[in-house]
């Protein structure tokens, strides 16, 4: 595993709509490997390898959760709104980082009072949190480039130890890692391969509408980070995936339910050579396939993930072997694609 590479992704800005500097790493780490390569109007890295054969999708997001600044009150304090699906208690007490139009990175902390002057619960919505990036007025913010419509996300810097990940924008900068190295191994092409790197997931499956009105799949393999809920919270049955437990294969979600005969080829082909894999069935969340599945006259979709816990928040965790898992899951399906790509009905 490349973990320069990945700390590099986990690490970057890149909330919704503000991705650049993480398709900026992607393009760098991957133009060696195809003359075909673009990034469209809404921001999407799209790289195409091979020109023969089914036309097959694999897509992961870039965007993470993050927030967006809404006022700067007279004494400072900034107040934000979320992108994407975050829990407004998660932030409290949080070290926030903003980039602002000249690009420069301005550091604030969620507030919250400390017990001793705490009369009430803590805040529970967005409305209620306030920033402090120690500005003593709104002029003052102003002047630094902290203004309305200013991009924020969480500061956290990744670490790891023995098998352990944990860091932030795990979901889905995993994902876009794994794709990076899947192109990597591909050493000739039965099809023609489209790699994207897609934006704002986060905030309604945006950047992904436009990535396949212009490619048009006939098969597309979409790579997640998923929720892990292997917590001492939640009993066994409810354990939508674990770490340690491979890849997770969608059986379905609140978006899609995978075809039946795609999902039993492709957990085939992962059986005969022994991949470790854990079917997964969330009946909650969605993923980009939700989008894909019903372009055009329809496109078989697949959802392979990296299960991780506490997704959506400062920190998650994930293993190095369930994201090897990924890898080698992927590669082992492109090189079976024909078989994949055959009629399913």
């Amino acid at each position: 595993m490349n973990i320069e590479l990945l700390e590099s992704l986990s690490n970057q800005f890149g909330p919704s709509g503000f991705e650049s500097s993480v398709t900026g790493i992607i393009k760098g780490n991957v133009s060696q490997l195809s003359r075909d390569l673009k990034i469209d109007a809404l921001g999407n890295l799209i790289m195409r390898i091979g020109d023969e054969g089914p036309r097959v999708l694999l897509s992961a997001h870039v965007d993470e959760v993050g927030v967006i600044i809404t006022h700067v009150d007279q004494r400072g304090f900034i107040r934000v709104a979320p992108l994407g699906g975050i829990d407004p208690w998660v932030m409290i007490g949080q070290e926030l980082v903003f980039r602002t139009r000249r690009g420069e990175l301005i550091r604030g902390v969620v507030g919250i009072d400390p017990p001793h002057l705490r009369r009430e619960k803590p805040p529970n919505r967005f409305e209620e949190l306030y920033v402090d990036a120690g500005f003593t007025s709104r002029e003052e913010a102003s002047k630094a480039g902290v203004v309305p419509g200013i991009p924020g996300t969480f500061s956290t810097v990744m670490v790891h130890s023995g098998d352990v990940i944990m860091g932030k924008a795990l979901d889905d900068r995993l994902g876009a890692y794994a794709l990076i190295e899947v192109a990597r191994r591909i050493r000739s092409s039965n099809a023609t391969f489209f790699f994207a790197w897609n934006t704002q997931e986060e905030v309604g499956l945006r950047g992904i509408q436009a990535v396949i009105n212009g490619i048009n799949p006939e098969l597309a393999i979409v790579v997640e980070t998923t929720v892990a809920a292997d917590v001492p919270s939640n009993p066994e049955e409810q354990w939508i995936t674990r770490l340690g437990g491979g890849a997770a294969i969608r059986a379905m979600d609140r978006s899609m339910i995978t075809n039946p005969t795609l999902l039993e080829k492709a957990t085939a082909i992962l059986e005969s050579k022994g991949v470790k894999y854990q079917l997964q069935v969330n009946p909650y969340g969605g993923t980009d396939a939700g989008a894909i599945h019903v372009h055009g006259t329809g496109v078989p979709t697949l959802v392979v993930s990296t299960p991780a816990r506490y997704i959506h928040a400062p920190r998650s965790i994930a293993l190095m072997s369930d994201v090897d898992a990924v890898i080698s899951s992927l590669s082992l399906l492109l090189e079976n694609i024909n078989y994949l790509v055959s009629p399913l009905y």
